[in-house]
């Protein structure tokens, strides 16, 4: 039942500047509807007011009909401003029809929000001031007339009625605040995984890596723990590609990846440094731990085929001095590696200024 009231159009997805637009005109045309149907037949059966009656049911029949038309032709703007014209100009007709009496005038205050809310702040200004306009001009004739307030149960359900009405209708209103908050958040938290992931691999790409390494250098030295840090290539990584086309090569990539992540120690950050080359940082690691996380990580990888292919890496490891920024340990890190490339490959080499840790070859 309630699908026919809040149809999702596709043109209006969440977070289409629209959609809960759409979504108010659907709760509105619910309210208004069941709101007239319930008055008039309070105005039927316990008022015995048939002349209110006739236009509680005017209500209920035009709310009906803008719904139908809304959910055929999703005509946000027109609608918006059927619902608007429709609640305003039934809710000045009834405080005129009573002369403002009977607390008729607390129904005028229903109508800044749905003016507001369909039609924007310039639209909805214009609308509420000319209903207040009307109100205004129906309460000067009552001081005119001297007539006494009266005060019954039709005032009584005025003032019932409207404030379920305000309840209902603000409840709505938060609801769609606390819904485009989450939607924001969300978006933004996609957007933020976007920007700091590896299109190809789905790791972390080479900006947050730049991020994170700065994190930790300065995580390492505030709690004086060690940290170490890895980079690895892929030997011969050109020659699959010659061979087998980039298309496999982008496969063998995202393989190795795969197997990186899982075999990667909890706590360690893997990222692609580039092309065919990741870094792992190490936090509180030594460059011996260092070195036998990677030697571990040489085995395991020399073991597995990735799409076919058997695939060997060099690693080169170094630690943080005290006197190091993150380019000097990278840099250390980056000629480690050069030395295990230019040394045979497939093996692990240390930084050459710690001579106390030793290459661990085949």
């Amino acid at each position: 039942m309630l699908k026919y009231w809040y149809k999702d159009f596709a043109q209006y997805p969440p977070g289409h500047r629209d959609y809960w637009r759409t979504r108010l005109i659907g709760h509105t045309l619910l309210l208004s509807s069941s709101f007239f149907l319930v008055l008039t037949l309070l105005n039927i059966f316990y008022f015995e007011s048939y002349e209110y009656a006739t236009l509680d049911a005017s209500g209920f029949v035009l709310s009906l009909s803008i719904l139908a038309f809304f959910n055929r032709t999703a005509n946000v703007n027109l609608a918006s401003w059927a619902v608007t014209l429709m609640v305003t100009g039934l809710i000045l007709l009834f405080v005129a029809s009573v002369g403002g009496y009977a607390h008729s005038l607390y129904w005028a205050t229903l109508i800044p929000p749905f003016a507001f809310f369909l039609l924007g702040r310039q639209r909805g200004s214009l609308v509420s001031l000319i209903a207040f306009g009307v109100c205004a001009y129906i309460v000067y004739n009552q001081i005119q007339e001297a007539r006494p307030v009266t005060f019954g149960m039709g005032a009584l359900f005025n003032v019932i009625e409207v404030s379920i009405a305000h309840i209902l209708l603000f409840r709505f209103y938060e609801g769609t605040r606390s819904s485009a908050y989450r939607q924001l958040g969300e978006r933004n938290a996609k957007i933020q995984k976007l920007a700091e992931t590896d299109k190809l691999t789905g790791l972390y790409n080479r900006e947050k890596l730049d991020i994170t390494l700065e994190e930790y250098v300065l995580q390492s030295r505030h709690r004086q723990t060690p940290f170490s840090l890895l980079i690895l290539d892929v030997d011969y990584f050109k020659q699959i590609n010659d061979a087998h086309g980039h298309l496999t090569g982008d496969r063998v990539l995202v393989q190795l990846a795969d197997s990186l992540r899982s075999l990667c120690r909890e706590g360690d950050f893997l990222a692609r440094w580039g092309g065919e080359e990741f870094v792992i940082l190490l936090p509180e690691t030594q460059l011996s731990i260092c070195v036998a996380v990677a030697e571990q990580l040489r085995q395991d990888i020399a073991a597995q085929k990735f799409d076919g292919q058997s695939l060997t890496i060099s690693l080169g490891a170094a630690q943080l001095r005290e006197d190091d920024t993150t380019k000097t340990l990278v840099n250390r890190a980056d000629n480690a590696l050069y030395q295990a490339k230019h040394t045979g490959r497939n093996r692990v080499v240390a930084e050459a200024a710690s001579p106390h840790i030793r290459a661990v070859n085949d």
